[in-house]
């Protein structure tokens, strides 16, 4: 398993050795995925697609804004999966992720909460725009601060804060509406 602890973006001397830049990034193109929406169960799977693609393109690359050009690259990832997932859940009835069968020190029923949870968050964010919940995502959920976001997105700064506002009230506004729903 990966460790997914809060590190700080690397500075990347050697940009166009692979293995340097496999070693340095892996971890967070792992966190961006799971902030772009990419289930558990794929993470690992997508990121080493991510690497495949960073393979490829490494003799075209630069070299400038490392981080940039591989948060463009696991975001093109990413969306190309959610693009062909649409086929596997025609064949696949309802959700089977290794997740649900995991053992836990938890008793089912906080097992089935924490899921219940976790997908109510992922619909909720699954409502923002892209952009809006890339910046939600990365910020609330991974830690990444908005002068990290700004030089991965490749935007000013200020605009990493314009989106995290407008997410954080679509978000809790689509939260306090599903949540009078079921009141109701």
């Amino acid at each position: 398993m990966v460790s997914l602890r809060r590190t700080p973006l690397p500075d990347m001397a050697e940009a166009r050795d692979f293995d340097a830049i496999y070693r340095s990034w892996f971890v967070h193109v792992w966190r961006w995925l799971r902030a772009l929406g990419v289930h558990d169960a794929d993470l690992e799977d997508i990121a080493h697609d991510v690497f495949l693609v960073v393979r490829r393109k490494l003799r075209r690359f630069d070299g400038a804004n490392v981080a940039g050009w591989l948060y463009q690259i696991t975001s093109r990832t990413a969306s190309d999966h959610r693009r062909r997932a649409w086929l596997r859940r025609v064949f696949l009835s309802g959700d089977k992720s290794l997740e649900s069968f995991r053992d836990t020190a938890h008793g089912p029923a906080e097992l089935l909460e924490q899921l219940e949870a976790r997908a109510i968050v992922h619909g909720l964010l699954a409502k923002l725009s892209h952009k809006r919940r890339t910046a939600l995502a990365l910020f609330e959920l991974e830690g990444y601060t908005g002068e990290e976001i700004a030089a991965l997105l490749g935007v000013p700064v200020a605009t990493v804060w314009t989106r995290l506002h407008h997410a954080r009230r679509e978000f809790t506004a689509l939260a306090r509406e599903r949540f009078a729903q079921e009141r109701t």
